[in-house]
């Protein structure tokens, strides 16, 4: 039988993807010319609609020097609502956002942010993970492979990193929002440079200090603890390196309270650790507290339906009463010393360090195996045996700048003030220290968009525009997708058993139709040396040569694979 096309069946030819990567490596010269661009960021109050996109103000509207508007386009696209992503999510990776795995990545956004931008046809479908390194004159960076930026000779067991652990986290990342009072997002700036506020009129009664309105607030933890500030203020201050946000306490009426949670309570035998920044004003005789657990009571009316009668409390609001004797912690400074204080009740036991007031000072106090201790700028300076012996949980709210909401007013500053459900190492304490914010990450890898951020306030000056931090040398992978596709041509015994070779014909043209007597011969069988796939129209496709010729068989069936990528 001769015959010159077949037919495939689906059974026939297969089509697989797989990924390729590519390493590229560029200087600043050769990042430039291939369109990798990066750009110093900046958070503003102000109507970003409003912004031209001229050097100077145009008509009086703002220009964006300072890419504002790309700040804001950051943080819509990757950070405003990070931690909602989590919540819906249950926990588990988020398909459409890079799968990202929650328990390792965490992205925080202060109020600046480097940006640097590779163009997609450089990286293909995404970064490949742990692929990204980049140097500036000033530091050496690259991913740990679940999107997060770190140092590149950092090692992340230095730090705490487990959410998990991390109970209760007030940086506060967007403490930077509320420095200025009076200002709401979304003002403008009219042709005289004055300010207009959301509804066009200035405030007749300018705000001296901060409390939570109306609604929720929450603390940076992903446990997503309620928080109510009163009579507070926000500033910027420098801790290690780089300039955070602050909460300032007056030393009168302050405070940030956290409401009852049973995770809070460390009983005799449990680890944890608290952690914060502060800076104390206070004379050698005063006493403030920094945090504690302690003290005071939400009483609801089920429990206490003496102090909630109809005329004096008609809403049934819980009234704060004192609290049980016991408390698991007590943080306070006491003149210039600071005290870390526990208590059964019948027991209490008190460690305490000596301080300089009036400057910012980095506090650990840990419980680990039984002792107490207490880190002064990552250094331990105080331990002593825990002498508590019976239960010190209790139900009292977390109070942070005063004692129980009533007394013991904080006059001062606090930042970064966490608590960890389990005993932090030496090493990780002072590299809490060191990084001013307790994390490793400096900014986020988004793989797939080809966004590389700096966020961490102590290395916003790497990539700066102005002449500080430039490229010197930046290498990833890119990963650009590619089919394989697979054809298996199966030649059965008595299929394809005669020649086009026109030497086959008994006139050697391809005209002759008639073979030559060798052809007749029952040992005669023609050689394969070409494939040719076609489409339904005859139309010739792909065309494969064989390395040399095959020569068919009569009693066996032979099958050639075809293969090549797109």
């Amino acid at each position: 039988m001769s015959t010159v096309f077949k037919k495939f069946t689906p059974q026939d030819y297969s089509i697989v993807p797989f990924n390729a990567h590519k390493q590229y490596t560029f200087t600043s010269a050769s990042a430039a010319s291939n369109s990798i661009n990066h750009y110093n960021t900046q958070w503003t109050s102000q109507s970003i609609d409003l912004y031209s996109s001229a050097s100077s103000t145009i008509y009086g509207l703002p220009s964006d020097t300072d890419n504002k508007v790309k700040y804001n386009q950051i943080d819509h696209l990757f950070y405003r609502n990070f931690k909602k992503l989590f919540l819906n999510s249950g926990g588990d990776k988020y398909i459409g956002q890079d799968n990202i795995n929650f328990l390792k990545h965490k992205r925080v956004l202060y109020n600046k942010a480097n940006v640097l931008s590779i163009p997609s046809g450089l990286y293909g479908h995404e970064i490949k993970p742990n692929s990204l390194y980049f140097s500036s004159s000033l530091y050496e960076f690259k991913d740990d492979g679940f999107g997060n930026l770190m140092l590149y000779n950092d090692d992340l067991n230095n730090y705490e990193i487990d959410i998990r652990s991390n109970l209760l986290n007030i940086g506060p990342v967007k403490g930077f929002k509320r420095y200025d009072l009076n200002v709401f997002n979304g003002y403008a700036i009219d042709g005289k440079d004055q300010y207009f506020y959301l509804n066009g009129v200035e405030r007749v009664n300018p705000v001296s200090s901060y409390s939570t309105p109306e609604g929720d607030e929450y603390d940076d933890s992903y446990f997503y603890n309620l928080l109510k500030y009163k009579n507070v203020n926000f500033s910027e201050k420098t801790l290690f390196r780089g300039s955070f946000p602050t909460i300032d306490f007056n030393g009168v009426n302050s405070e940030l309270k956290i409401g009852h949670k049973g995770d809070f309570n460390f009983n005799p035998g449990d680890d944890f650790t608290v952690m914060f920044w502060a800076n104390v004003s206070q004379s050698l005789t005063e006493t403030s507290y920094v945090i504690s657990k302690s003290t005071t009571k939400e009483a609801t009316p089920g429990n206490f339906p003496e102090l909630h009668t109809s005329a004096s409390n008609p809403y049934k609001i819980p009234f704060e009463v004192p609290s049980e004797p016991q408390f698991p912690f007590e943080i306070f400074a006491e003149g210039s010393h600071m005290n870390f204080k526990r208590s059964d009740g019948d027991i209490s036991h008190t460690e305490k360090s000596s301080f300089t007031l009036e400057t910012m000072t980095h506090f650990t106090c840990r419980v680990k195996d039984g002792t107490m201790a207490i880190f002064k700028n990552g250094i331990s300076i105080a331990s002593g045996t825990d002498s508590t012996k019976k239960q010190t949980q209790n139900r009292a709210n977390i109070y942070i700048g005063n004692k129980g909401g009533s007394s013991n007013f904080l006059s001062g500053s606090l930042s970064q003030i966490n608590i960890f459900n389990k005993a932090l190492s030496d090493t990780q304490i002072l590299n809490h220290y060191s990084s001013s914010n307790g994390s490793p990450y400096v900014g986020n890898a988004f793989y797939k968009n080809g966004f590389v951020t700096i966020t961490h306030p102590s290395y916003i000056d790497a990539l700066d525009t102005t002449g500080n931090g430039v490229i010197n040398t930046l290498q990833f992978q890119g990963s650009h997708k590619i089919y394989e596709h697979e054809y298996q041509c199966t030649i059965r015994e008595h299929e394809f058993n005669n020649t086009t070779n026109i030497s086959a014909r008994k006139i050697g043209s391809k005209d002759e139709e008639n073979l030559a007597g060798f052809q007749t011969s029952s040992i005669f069988n023609p050689y394969i040396t070409t494939i040719g796939l076609y489409n339904n129209n005859n139309e010739l496709l792909v065309v494969g040569k064989l390395a040399s010729p095959i020569k068919t068989s009569d009693e066996t069936d032979t099958t050639l694979v075809v293969r090549w990528d797109t």
